[in-house]
This record gives C-alpha cells, structure tokens and sequence, in this order.
C-alpha cells in the first residue's frame, strides 16, 4: 500500500489512533479546542466521527472492542492497522513543502512526535533543507517586477525567515531535557 493521501484532520485522528487503540471520545477530547493538540489545530468532535469513519472505510482502523460510556452509549474502540502505522511514522518523518503549512502540519507533526517521546531533529534537519530551497527560489524572484511583485516577494520571504526562526527553537529546544515540577 502506498502512502494514503488524507487531510490534516485524518492523519491526526490515524496518529493518534497509531498510538494506541482508542475510540473518538478521546480523540475528539484531545482535538478540542484548548486541548493539548486543539490548541494548535482545532478539529470538531463531527470531524473527528467523520475522519474515523473515513478512516474505517479506507481499511486503515478497525474496530477492536467497545468500552461502556460514563453517561451515554457504548464507544467503539479502534485500532490502526500495521500498514496505516507504518504510513503515520512515514508522514511524521516527512518535511511539509508548502511554506503555509508550517503552521498547521508542521507544528501538528511535532506535537505527535513528542507526544511520542520521538526526537524531531531528523524531521527538523529535513524541514530546513525544503525551507532552504524556498528561499533560495523566492531570493531570485525579490527584486523582479512591479512594486507589488517585490513587496509579495519580501512577504513571503519574512515567512521563510520566521519557519527558520521557529525551526532554530525547535532545534534549541529539543536538545534540551524536559523540566518537571512538583
């Protein structure tokens, strides 16, 4: 099977699924808003359903079990399957090449990864070889054309400029042991 070709939404729900076997309240709980994953990409509890159910019929999760629910009906327990865990590890080692999705998939991959315990630092040194070519491609267009050409250009530039910043305390960051309180 090749890579599966899926949105941002479903890969999380599959990364997550990956890591364990779980049913949609949970992932959905992680999702929310302000949760630990939500609080950088924001996926509805529907989308959440939906993506499993997506997920199910593409044959990457099965179901595995039910778990009673604390006030409501009994959550279907899903697993991924060892093709679709074998995909997650392959997509969270891929450098994302659109400069806007730094932001989303970027940040959303190295969430996973430390959820994990896995270090970013080859998805890191990947990500600044892509981040290099862009800016090498967008420094010989910045001084052609009219005004708004050239203004576009040093746009996008300073967003090149801030995925590097932003790699760079990733880098920094990741060799660092974590700090625990208590």
């Amino acid at each position: 099977m090749g890579q599966p070709d899926l949105p941002l939404a479903e890969w999380i729900v599959l990364a997550l699924m990956a890591e364990r076997p779980t049913h949609g309240f949970a992932i959905a709980s992680l999702t929310a808003e302000g949760a630990e994953i939500g609080e950088f990409w924001y996926i509805s509890r529907p989308m959440v359903y939906r993506s499993i159910t997506r997920l199910v019929e593409r044959e990457l999760i099965t179901p595995v079990g039910a778990e009673e629910g604390n006030r409501g009906p009994q959550r279907m327990i899903y697993a991924a399957t060892r093709s679709a865990k074998t995909a997650v590890s392959r997509w969270l080692s891929e450098p994302v090449v659109q400069l806007f999705d730094v932001r989303a998939e970027l940040t959303c991959k190295l969430l996973l990864l430390q959820r994990r315990d896995a270090s970013p630092t080859r998805l890191v040194e990947r990500q600044r070889v892509v981040i290099d070519e862009i800016e090498e491609s967008l420094r010989a267009k910045e001084h052609t054309g009219d005004y708004l050409t050239r203004a576009i250009y040093a746009w996008r530039l300073e967003h090149v400029r801030a995925a590097s910043r932003f790699l760079d305390a990733v880098d920094v960051d990741a060799t660092r042991p974590s700090v625990t309180s208590g």
